[in-house]
């Protein structure tokens, strides 16, 4: 099982295309989500459905779930063919910056048997508010590579980025006038 640097790129080598990603980050004081966004050949959201997250844990066809907060549950095989790269991220819900973090790690496996490990500090990022850790992408069969890139907007910055928006709760209903 290799561990990887931050930008190295390796196939999947294995025949197995259910996988479970877990992400960890010690992050004492700070509240986290974590998401996965599959993506199109472009790097857009072409559909909602494949942005999996707290409030949907779950893609079409189980392809990707959310397990607990921060586990994903992965069968490559039920990806459609418009979903060219998953990427795990996290954010920060509230006040912080990720250089607070003490330390994360992203642990891919097939079965019981690790896949790859790729760890990170806080020490790596500045004030961003968010962390791309990994892609699995598609390129000549599967592949993984560890990003550990900040990003400074947070979850709607990566909303924009990856071409979603984010949805806004309605503004309560104004009272007629008497």
């Amino acid at each position: 099982m290799p561990t990887l640097t931050r930008g190295q790129k390796i196939p999947l080598a294995t025949a197995s295309t259910q996988l479970r990603a877990v992400c960890a980050l010690q992050a004492p004081g700070l509240t986290l989500d974590f998401s996965c966004f599959g993506v199109d050949a472009s790097g857009k959201l072409s559909d909602d459905r494949y942005f999996v997250f707290y409030n949907q844990k779950e893609a079409p066809q189980g392809a990707v779930r959310l397990i607990g907060d921060s586990n994903f549950e992965l069968d490559l095989s039920r990806l459609p063919a418009s979903i060219q790269k998953l990427v795990f991220v996290v954010t920060l819900d509230g006040s912080g910056e990720m250089r607070q973090i003490a330390g994360g790690s992203f642990v891919l496996s097939a079965g019981t048997q690790e896949v790859a490990r790729f760890e990170f500090k806080g020490a790596d990022f500045g004030r961003e508010k968010a962390v791309m850790i990994a892609e699995i992408y598609r390129r000549d069969g599967w592949k993984l590579t560890a990003v550990g890139q900040g990003f400074a907007g947070g979850l709607s910055a990566l909303l924009k980025h990856f071409g979603g928006e984010e949805v806004q709760s309605p503004p309560p209903p104004t009272a007629a006038p008497s």
